[in-house]
């Protein structure tokens, strides 16, 4: 049994990626300094990992972490590499992290997604990283039956910290604009600001008083994951049409949970969800709000009033996920890696 020392597990599909690891190998949590417990903002210390010599591991596997140390590693990505940002590219530590991502030590890079892929490609081949040593490894989601939902009602379920960013004051317009009594909004979120799109204030009192107003609209602030899945099992629709985002793991959550899929046309997200299979992907970019909403609304109208058309969605998402992004997928791809990076 090979052990692969990674350095933390703080979010959920990593919990799930790496308490199933692939045949052979087993994970171990590394004894590093935990600067994302003790808040601490610097990139490069947050994103750079020296392991203390207490734990055995034949290799390391990183989340977008350069890994000091003289031993075998692999990192994981979804955005830019050296993650080191707003530090200037021509910095000494920010060469050093393209240095070390180039070393025989980084046996691979492993990219979320094609689009993270394409943004890194050509930057990492003049800094001298070996293509070859170049993958994309989709993230593994769980699958869940869907619960049993109330016939009377159709559910649309909004999951996503960064409310204005992904769509949320979209979604409530439409919901708005569709007006019917049968609709209901589940809105998992803290409703913060949080980066990339900066409502005025207007926009916020509008959004928040559409909230306060509406007795179909719930909103679930600061809940544990598993009750966010439990409420994705039971919905009838997941909705994000995000302006911006590195991976979307909501909408992958959501397709694990059996949802359709409204979403956007930006990033990774067209790898995620199917157009016209398990949903529809809407373009964002350089269009009014209003017409975004207005196209939301056909699209929530269109499978609230054809229950096929939903159950094939619905069943075509857990197809989606069965096909790229089942962890025995996921394994049988990192169990390559690992070999080869051992051999």
């Amino acid at each position: 049994m090979r052990i692969v020392g990674i350095s933390n597990k703080t979010r959920y599909w990593q919990h799930y990626a790496f308490n199933n690891p692939p045949d052979g190998y087993r994970y171990s949590r590394m004894v590093d300094m935990p600067w994302h417990m003790l808040k601490v903002r610097n990139q490069f210390l947050a994103h750079t990992k020296y392991f203390l010599p207490t734990k055995p591991a034949d290799i390391f596997h990183t989340y977008n972490s350069v890994v000091v140390n003289r031993r075998p590693w692999v990192i994981e990505v979804e955005s830019y590499l050296p993650r080191y940002r707003p530090m200037p590219e021509t910095h000494p530590l920010f060469r050093w992290g393209l240095r070390r991502l180039a070393s025989d030590d980084c046996k691979w890079l492993l990219f979320t997604s094609r689009n993270t892929f394409d943004m890194n490609r050509e930057a990492l081949i003049k800094a001298g990283v070996d293509e070859r040593k170049m993958a994309v490894v989709y993230r593994a989601v769980e699958q869940y039956r869907p619960a049993e939902k109330d016939p009377g009602t159709f559910t649309v379920l909004f999951a996503g910290n960064g409310f204005y960013r992904k769509g949320g004051v979209e979604l409530l317009k439409a919901f708005r604009r569709l007006d019917r009594k049968e609709l209901r909004l589940w809105i998992v979120s803290t409703m913060e600001v949080d980066w990339g799109i900066f409502p005025e204030q207007a926009t916020i009192d509008m959004a928040e008083r559409m909230v306060a107003e509406d007795d179909r609209i719930s909103v679930h602030r600061g809940i544990p994951h598993w009750k966010v899945l439990q409420l994705m099992r039971k919905a009838d629709l997941f909705v994000s049409t995000t302006f911006s985002d590195p991976f979307n793991n909501t909408v992958l959550e959501a397709m694990g949970a059996q949802l359709p899929v409204i979403s956007s046309n930006v990033s990774s997200i067209p790898e995620i969800v199917e157009h016209e299979r398990n949903g529809w992907l809407l373009e964002v970019d350089g269009r009014e709000s209003d017409e975004i909403a207005a196209e939301i609304a056909e699209r929530m109208g269109q499978l609230m009033d054809d229950r096929n058309l939903l159950a094939r969605m619905a069943a075509a998402s857990l197809e989606v996920v069965r096909e790229k992004f089942d962890i025995r997928v996921r394994n049988k791809r990192m169990k390559e890696i690992y070999d080869s990076a051992l051999a």
